[in-house]
């Protein structure tokens, strides 16, 4: 006898059974007992929450010969027949194998006859979003005024897909994720009658593996007793799933906070293709110590047992909100750079955990923000006046007579006290200027206007707005890695010269783009009211201590941003 996968020997048949979509199930009941069953009704959501199953037990209820009953018998032959798949009046449809017009139209003229032996012709099309535009269109009039004995169900894990025309004529109902909870006690009744003895833990730690998907969780369960036989443990679902459980993840943190980034190579799972699922379970421990220090360590928001609660409260309580939240945008954008390049996913994530061991690599910005504004004020003290009366910058600054002391490198990408050419004007310091990831911005004064052409953080940001209205994704990168270093007068136009940051080839590419910087010229002429060109380096500034009004400056530099010094 072939064995049956719990997936389906233990999928619902009555809307009782149907786990973690409790206000959809309410909704089909009263409309089914209020006999306001609409024509056509769509079920949408990720995949395993039930879409399929809980159209089926719709269907059935429909056409139950009690009914049409908010709980079909089970015992009638139109709900025997249903169950068994062998209901002539529900025709189910995989849209994916039959995309065709064709095939919509033979449905189309199949719809005009009555049910064989059932109450209703229920046409159940299975990722309905799979049809081809010529096919929606063919069923648009049929779907708007079908036939009283016509009942249309459609399922789909993507909705956006959908022509508005056909999404208007239905019913919208959303499955939402499954709480890990509502898995977890699942999987205890369905282990309690399969005679498995797992240990405590192992039912919630497969929930979080399925991530709100109830058939994954029951797959996952299969291949977990086939791993370790009846009495599996967490270990052995952290060999199935290669991603560890809470400690692991708490260990990993661990050594990101505390720098050790050789020790976060070696604490990485080996497991290759299981990269995304690792950074999700990342992603989601780091939103849940979020919301905690947002909302308190007992928030409702937060799914978690008591020692996983005392894990991440701890964290939050080390970390900060802003820290936690320039980590969850560090992984988010990783997590975006392994769907383009899915080839180099544990690239990736290394260099994102990497990246956020560096010494003030999740330095926040009101943090950044106020050791410029304490450099500026340095700045402004030891420059000399400007035979004008205006204050000069260290870059505007007479060079100053050479000092012993060596240079400087790496100082800070934020500061340059380069000399700058005459006809270039002052060189922007204020926070928007640098290419760090935003935390959570804090209160600073309003921009100057954009036609102020020496504030040129505010020349940067209002062409960036104007950019990313047609090249979001790239004005996002901009926004992340680049500033504008300055802005050269020649008269007849400006030429603006842009730095990022050492960046990946793959960034580098896009940033390189002509077209990409043709757009970027023309919102920067746009921002400036004068016709400008774009010149874009790749690197860090260095900055030159023969060109730093004293020593006790450079020493601050060095200290405030880890600088190193060099000597020739």
């Amino acid at each position: 006898m072939s064995y049956l996968v719990l997936a389906r020997k233990y999928r619902p048949r009555d809307f009782d059974s149907v786990v973690g979509q409790e206000d959809l199930v309410e909704v089909l009941r009263g409309a089914i007992r209020d006999e306001r069953v609409g024509h056509a009704y769509l079920f949408c959501g990720p995949r395993g929450t039930g879409k399929t199953t809980t159209a089926r037990i719709f269907a059935k209820a429909l056409n139950c010969e009690k009914g049409p009953t908010a709980n079909p018998c089970g015992a009638c032959e139109r709900c025997k027949a249903a169950d068994e798949g062998r209901e002539l009046d529900i025709i189910e449809i995989d849209a994916a194998s039959h995309t065709g017009v064709d095939y919509v139209r033979t449905l189309r003229d199949e719809a005009a006859y009555a049910p064989m032996v059932a109450r209703y012709k229920i046409y159940l099309i299975d990722e309905v979003h799979m049809l081809s535009k010529a096919a929606f269109n063919a069923l648009l009039k049929t779907l708007e005024e079908p036939p009283p004995h016509v009942k249309f169900l459609f399922a789909t894990t993507e909705p956006q897909k959908l022509l508005d025309t056909v999404l208007s004529r239905c019913q919208i109902l959303r499955l939402a994720p499954i709480s890990e909870v509502q898995i977890a006690a699942r999987l205890d009744f369905v282990m309690g009658q399969e005679g498995f003895t797992p240990d405590p833990g192992v039912s919630i730690e497969v929930a979080r593996l399925a991530r709100g998907g109830m058939r994954d969780a029951l797959s996952m369960t299969d291949q977990l007793i086939a791993l370790a036989g009846t009495s599996p443990t967490i270990a052995d679902v952290a060999r199935l799933g290669g991603e560890g459980g809470i400690q692991e993840l708490d260990h990993l943190l661990t050594l990101v906070e505390n720098k050790q980034r050789a020790e976060i190579l070696n604490a990485l799972p080996m497991r290759e293709g299981a990269e995304r699922d690792y950074l999700g379970r990342l992603l989601s421990h780091l939103r849940q110590a979020l919301v905690m220090s947002l909302c308190g360590p007992e928030s409702q928001l937060v799914e978690a047992s008591a020692e996983e609660r005392g894990v991440m409260a701890a964290r939050a309580q080390r970390l900060g909100t802003d820290r936690l939240q320039v980590w969850l945008e560090e992984l988010l954008y990783a997590r975006e750079r392994m769907r383009t390049l899915p080839n180099q996913a544990r690239l990736i994530l290394e260099v994102a955990l990497l990246d956020l061991a560096r010494p003030g690599g999740d330095m926040p910005l009101a943090e950044l923000a106020a050791r410029i504004e304490r450099l500026e004020a340095r700045l402004k003290q030891a420059a000399p006046p400007n035979p004008n009366g205006a204050v000069l910058s260290a870059a505007e600054a007479p060079p100053t007579p050479p000092s012993p002391r060596p240079p400087v490198r790496n100082a800070s990408p934020a500061v340059d006290a380069t000399p700058a050419k005459p006809s270039m004007l002052r060189r922007d310091t204020s926070p928007d200027a640098l290419p760090v990831r935003s935390a959570q911005p804090s209160p600073a004064p309003q921009p100057a206007p954009t036609n102020d052409l020496t504030n040129l953080a505010g020349v940067w940001k209002a062409s960036l707005d104007r950019f990313k209205a047609r090249n979001g994704e790239a004005a996002r990168l901009l926004h992340r890695v680049a500033r504008l270093e300055a802005l050269e007068d020649r008269g007849n136009h400006l030429i603006a010269r842009l730095v990022t940051r050492p960046l990946p080839p793959h960034d580098q590419s896009v940033l390189e783009n002509s077209r990409l910087q043709s757009a970027l010229a023309r919102a920067m002429s746009e921002a400036t009211g004068r016709e400008t060109t774009v010149q874009l380096s790749f690197g860090e500034t260095v900055v030159r201590q023969t060109e730093l009004p004293n020593d006790d400056f450079v020493d601050e530099v060095v200290r405030l941003f880890g600088g190193t010094v060099e000597r020739h």
